[in-house]
């Protein structure tokens, strides 16, 4: 029987589009604001990002506790957090013993899932994320290298999703570059906002954000917001993210020759081509970098 999950979750749409169902989790004693005020306190400080509670789906949601300080520390932001607009955003919490188990569940659950759709032979680089945060905050618009399960906890939120793969959206060479691991960007435009599949979030909820799928997040004015995300690679998203790392590359070698890579997800064989290719994208930099400074030298 699940533990974190409703039966019935429609597997085979997983990275394919967003559908809300619901979670099991309500109860869990490590997801109140008193488990969350006792054990956040206790993981390394840089696991836990916090800042004022944001309003602009334009700022850089990556570098948000750097340029958007709250003033307060860590024990004084959970406890005034109803009234301080403030936002938590707390990374791998699964070291804490309280969230062990958790993982433990969530890693199981969506990897059975991903299997039962033909998704993954198994679920690579599983990760939890948790997130607190006051009554209207908002979560940027932004988009991450995982696939992810969102699911609320207490208060109500608005989620907002757009479709992935889509240049209007994300433009090809930005999301090349992200996935390489180079600094994001705030590519928020109001026009965007007709893309979006907007869906209403209480506790239960959960919600399953596809790869790479831009989204953002505008909690509701009636109380403190505690949501858990559960990211994950796949198979296919695995070799999507080293395609485009190769792309990313490659694109600085032929763009003199007027040539351009096709983006990725178009065509699979080709995608997998390239996902094998990325160690030779990645020594001709070097043996380019290497040339260079020898140049310079």
């Amino acid at each position: 029987m699940s533990k974190c999950f409703a039966d019935g979750l429609p597997a085979g749409q997983l990275d394919r589009a967003p559908f809300k169902f619901q979670h099991q989790l309500l109860q869990h004693p490590a997801l109140s604001i008193e488990g969350l005020s006792e054990s956040l306190p206790q993981l390394p400080a840089d696991r836990i990002m916090y800042s004022k509670g944001l309003s602009d789906l334009a700022i850089n949601f990556d570098r948000a506790h750097i340029e958007h300080g709250n003033g307060l520390g860590l024990r004084e932001t959970i406890e005034t957090i109803r009234t301080s607009s403030s936002y938590i955003a707390v990374r791998d919490p699964e070291d804490h013993p309280a969230f062990r188990g958790l993982y433990e569940d969530l890693k199981s659950e969506v990897g059975a899932l991903l299997r039962e759709g033909g998704k993954s032979r198994t679920i690579h680089q599983p990760r939890m994320w948790l997130f607190i945060a006051s009554p209207d905050a908002v979560t940027p618009f932004h988009f991450d290298r995982y696939s992810n399960v969102l699911m609320q906890i207490r208060g109500s939120k608005q989620v907002a999703v757009f479709p992935n793969f889509n240049p209007e959206i994300v433009p090809t060479e930005v999301c090349e570059s992200y996935m390489d691991r180079k600094d994001s960007q705030s590519l928020w435009r109001e026009e965007l906002d007709r893309h979006a599949v907007k869906f209403d979030f209480s506790p239960g909820d959960a919600l399953h954000i596809p790869y790479i799928a831009g989204h953002y997040v505008k909690n509701g004015a009636e109380d403190v917001s505690i949501s858990l995300s559960f990211f994950f690679q796949t198979d296919e998203t695995l070799r999507w993210t080293d395609a485009m790392r190769f792309n990313h590359r490659w694109r600085k070698w032929i763009r003199p020759l007027g040539l351009s890579p096709s983006p990725v997800g178009g065509s699979a064989a080709l995608d997998a081509a390239k996902a094998r290719m990325l160690p030779l994208a990645t020594g001709v930099g070097r043996l380019m970098g290497r040339a260079r400074r020898l140049a310079a030298a």
